[in-house]
């Protein structure tokens, strides 16, 4: 190959030869050539090439158009001067590219030389070795070329190498002392890239270097306000560690280690594999792929069902997880299941293992994975993927970095990731393995006998474990007895070398081992559309004994019919099928069973998880209308349901899962009642735990099925609280009004008053006073007419808060007063909780600090102990306010730190308004001007959007109060 040609992806597509451009013609033609450049010298798949240029929706001429494609650019090639370098293979397409031909090749050889010059001690070389890098970008990254697909996901991974690149490139400048330029250069990249500490603490350090320890302090302050303000958390260690050593005026030579910058490390891997056999090449392939880190990693298993995928996933797992000091995640996606995972929802749990609060996980599931690559950023984490459906499901869980690497696992080829592909067990690890579980002197003592056994198995791990389960659990057995059952079975065993039919022979024989109860067990937990199950289900589905049911399930484990998949937060043992499993038990049941007594079965197994919810929930903090069900006792006796419900919380959370399943299947098997009742009874979970996305998708399913107007009624108040509670006045406004039309017309005075008391509170937070004393006056009547205290508790401290806002405030002592003493009588700690708190606002109107201070305090530790963090923030917050208008700055500061800013960019709730506020009256009692002024800006224009006309007027007094009018303000944003 010649010298002269040039190939460039950093920046505007450029291919050259001898000074004469090649210039495609057409988006997609550009876009074909970008995907083989990035993946240079590979074969990339005609499938490849279509999801590069199409993602999930290509054209139905998309074949044509590829070959079309490939043929034009190695014509334009040809023409100048290149023929011969785009190559056809079994694989694919491959382009032919020397390494100092391409400038993404080039910077990343010179990047690697600049490294290792660092490493051995002489930045100078490293300096220049970078400024030779640099050289090669043009440009934003493949500026001109539409992405999709996998050229979409490695444009992110190219793009978060510069941005590494760019934190190395500074350690090696402050190295070498050239601190005027590098401080100028920084300074554009944190305005750049203002998530990326990394930089902030670089330029922090340069400046201090320089000996420039405003502007460093200056910056400090800045990226304070950054992260506060976009993800709601203080700098990294390292940068406060840094600002106090340039308050002390100290200084330490410039440190190349910027890692460890989030201090969270999730560790979610399952437990290694027991009698983990074989795969030793498949198992160096994934080491290699998983640690490479210099492209993006990406690594999946692929085969049919039963081969092990999961084992050799999580065995692999285990060997690399040392090398990756951010920790482990680990999901599984349910791809093989009716109900496959939602990429945004499985987004929103691992943002919450990676440290990011619930009320920071944005709503748009673009939000969240643009959330989720920053987290992952400045990390080294191992993601684990288990049953993927498809790349669609994938690829928003994909991290941006090459410092991150994942590990997907899929019955389908998925394009774009190195793959294994699995196949069965060679012979002498499958007799290894029936040796691992059953023992190898029985292995060794008939190796005819063993081989047999391992032969009629077709060397599938499934079918290989439960015949050596068998044998272990019948030791009396010799390896000769099993083999020969195995051959007693000759038709069902030949299937066991056909593709499609392998599993179920295996199934079958195990399933023919069961007795009679363990048989109709199987069947029936195959019907089940639930992640995993407690043991007690079989007593629900069968009618039995809770002791039986135990029996019975763990024999089924025994023989790897089920799976144990771990215990819960509630002490549960949970069990689960591999997929091939809860199919053949289906298709059994649907064979067995009749359709009344399958039915049957279900409604009973619901009823039981109808039952506990509803008594683990009667304990539990609400604010909004709690259900009041008396459903068919589920059939446990007392002491397992007292033994499940020690904590109610606790169990509701581990059987969440399973609860939203039955919700699910219940509304698709026409128990139409049992599914809207579970849905309602779910609400207070999903309030306390901030699990919004499933509070709604529940909700508006049991609503569309729903065929009762008290059902309706209670799950569009459910709703409307949702949109409250989420700031959404509008359709809170609307949800209440349905509900109250709803109530009042079937008659239901208890549903009627908390619709008044939802629809009174949306007045309040509208500042629409007069209206919110009618519709909470009649809350307030009603509930009495009723006995409901607790709602009557509510209402009163509704109105105390409109009266102290309309001025009266006798009036309003006398409301909060009456709704704290209910609250005491009835034992209920987030009542009075929430009294207090309404009270210490209602003493700082009344301008008693000290009886302010008290009323919070209370009520931080009440909010505390019925499990409210959010309602404690808020009050810490109002405290921490409080303590700054005493002259207690110190102590407004602890308060502060003791509360967690939650809050994401996009939020635009009241509660971010409220913070923001709070944190403006702190800001200027610690004498920050600016922070505060800032602070009471955006909590200004929040208020305002909400159209709060109370909080608006407010916060106008409190900028007037810092010399600040809104003209001047509207200025000075000008």
């Amino acid at each position: 190959m010649g010298n002269t040609a040039s190939f460039g992806i950093l920046g505007p597509l450029r291919v050259a030869n001898g000074g004469q451009p090649l210039k495609p013609a057409g988006p997609r033609q550009r876009a074909l050539l970008a995907a083989l450049l990035v993946r240079a010298r590979q074969s990339v798949s005609q499938a490849g090439l279509i999801d590069a240029l199409w993602g999930e929706n290509p054209p139905a001429s998309a074949v044509a158009n590829v070959h079309t494609y490939i043929s034009r650019l190695r014509r334009d090639l040809t023409d100048i001067g290149l023929p011969g370098r785009l190559t056809t293979d079994s694989a694919g397409y491959r382009l032919q590219v020397e390494p100092d031909e391409l400038d993404s090749e080039i910077f990343e050889t010179a990047a690697t030389r600049a490294r290792e010059a660092l490493a051995a001690g002489d930045a100078g070389k490293a300096a220049a070795f970078w400024q030779e890098a640099w050289q090669a970008w043009r440009g934003t990254l493949l500026e001109d070329v539409p992405r999709a697909g996998w050229l979409e996901a490695d444009a992110v991974r190219l793009e978060e190498m510069a941005a590494a690149a760019r934190e190395d490139s500074a350690d090696a400048r402050l190295a070498a002392g050239q601190y005027g330029a590098l401080i100028t250069e920084l300074g554009v990249q944190v305005r750049q890239f203002p998530l990326r500490e990394g930089l902030w603490w670089r330029l922090m350090r340069a400046q201090h270097e320089a000996g420039r320890r405003a502007e460093a302090l200056e910056t400090y302050r800045a990226v304070r306000e950054v992260l506060v303000d976009a993800l709601g958390v203080d700098p990294c260690d390292q940068i406060q560690d840094l600002h106090q050593e340039i308050l002390r005026g100290g200084s330490r030579p410039a440190s190349a280690d910027s890692g460890a910058l989030n201090p969270v490390r999730p560790m979610q891997l399952p437990p290694d594999v027991d009698n983990f056999t074989g795969r030793d090449a498949e198992l160096a392939k994934l080491r290699a792929v998983l640690t490479q880190r210099s492209k993006s990693t990406l690594a999946a298993i692929t085969g049919k069902a039963g081969v092990g995928k999961t084992s050799l996933a999580v065995r692999a797992a285990h060997e690399v997880g040392d090398q990756f000091a951010g920790g482990q995640l680990y999901v599984r996606l349910g791809g093989t299941s009716s109900s496959p995972r939602d990429p945004a929802t499985v987004l929103a749990e691992l943002l919450i293992a990676l440290g990011v609060h619930p009320h920071a996980v944005p709503e748009d599931v673009e939000a969240r994975a643009a959330l989720y690559r920053s987290q992952l950023a400045a990390r080294q984490v191992l993601i684990v993927l288990d049953d993927a459906k498809s790349m669609a499901q994938v690829r928003p869980l994909l991290p941006g970095s090459e410092s991150s690497a994942v590990l997907v696992t899929s019955r389908v080829q998925l394009v774009g990731a190195q793959t294994v592909n699995l196949d069965v067990l060679g012979a002498e690890d499958a007799i290894r393995l029936l040796g691992e579980i059953a023992g190898q002197d029985r292995m060794t003592a008939e190796p005819d006998a063993a081989a047999a056994v391992a032969r009629y198995c077709g060397n599938l791990p499934l079918a290989l474990r439960i015949a050596a389960s068998r044998l272990a659990r019948r030791g009396h057995w010799t390896v000769g007895r099993l083999a020969e059952r195995l051959a007693g079975e000759g038709t069902r065993l030949n299937e066991l070398r056909i593709d499609d039919l392998e599993a179920r022979a295996s199934l079958a024989w195990s399933y023919e081992a069961l007795d009679d109860v363990q048989r109709r067990a199987f069947r029936l937990l195959g019907l089940l559309d639930v992640p995993d199950f407690p043991g007690w289900v079989v007593a629900a589905l069968l009618d039995i004994d809770l002791l039986d049911a135990e029996d019975i399930v763990d024999g089924l484990a025994d023989v790897h019919l089920l799976e144990v998949s771990g215990t819960d937060l509630a002490g549960q043992y949970r069990y689960r099928f591999h997929d091939l499993l809860r199919v053949y038990a289906r298709e059994r049941a649907n064979e067995t069973e009749t359709q009344v007594d399958r039915t049957a079965a279900l409604r009973r197994v619901f009823t039981t998880w109808l039952d506990l919810a509803v008594r683990a929930e009667a304990g539990l903090p609400s604010r909004f209308l709690k259900v009041r069900l008396d459903p068919d006792r589920g059939g446990l006796d007392q002491s397992t349901v007292d033994r499940l419900l020690a904590d109610p919380l606790v169990w509701l959370e581990a059987e969440r899962d399973a609860l939203v399943g039955v919700v699910e299947q219940a509304r698709k098997l026409d128990m139409t009642a049992l599914a809207c009742d579970l849905a309602c009874v779910l609400t207070t979970l999903f309030d306390l735990r901030s699990h919004y996305d499933l509070w709604r998708h529940t909700h508006e399913l049991a609503l569309s099925a729903a065929r009762d107007e008290r059902h309706k009624a209670i799950l569009h108040q459910g709703l409307g609280a949702l949109a409250f509670y989420r700031d959404r006045y509008g359709e809170a406004n609307e949800h209440f009004a349905r509900a109250q039309e709803m109530f009042a017309a079937i008659g239901d005075d208890r549903g009627l008053a908390y619709a008044n008391l939802g629809l009174g509170s949306v007045h309040l937070f509208h500042g629409k006073l007069d209206e919110a004393a009618v519709e909470l006056g009649r809350a307030r009547e009603t509930f009495g007419g009723c006995a409901d205290d607790s709602g009557e508790a509510f209402a009163l401290q509704a109105l105390g808060v409109v009266h102290r806002n309309q001025g009266r405030l006798d009036e309003a002592a006398g409301s909060l007063d009456r709704a704290l003493e209910i609250f005491r009588r009835l034992n209920s700690r987030y009542g009075q909780a929430c009294a207090l708190f309404s009270l210490g606002l209602h003493h700082k109107t009344r301008g008693d600090l000290a009886q302010t201070e008290q009323a919070l305090l209370n009520a931080v530790e009440l909010f505390r102990a019925a499990s409210c963090p959010r309602d404690e923030a808020l009050a810490l917050h109002v405290l921490a306010a409080t303590c700054a208008e005493q002259g207690d700055a110190g102590k407004a500061s602890e308060m502060m730190s003791r509360s967690l800013t939650v809050f994401s960019p996009d939020d635009e709730s009241v509660g971010k308004a409220a913070t923001l506020y709070s944190l403006g009256w702190v800001a200027h009692r610690n004498q920050r001007p600016d922070e505060a002024i800032a602070c009471f800006e955006q909590a200004l224009a929040l208020f305002e959007r909400l159209d709060m006309q109370v909080h608006v007027s407010r916060t106008v007094e409190a900028l007037g109060q810092l010399g600040l009018s809104v003209p001047d303000r509207r200025s000075r944003r000008c």
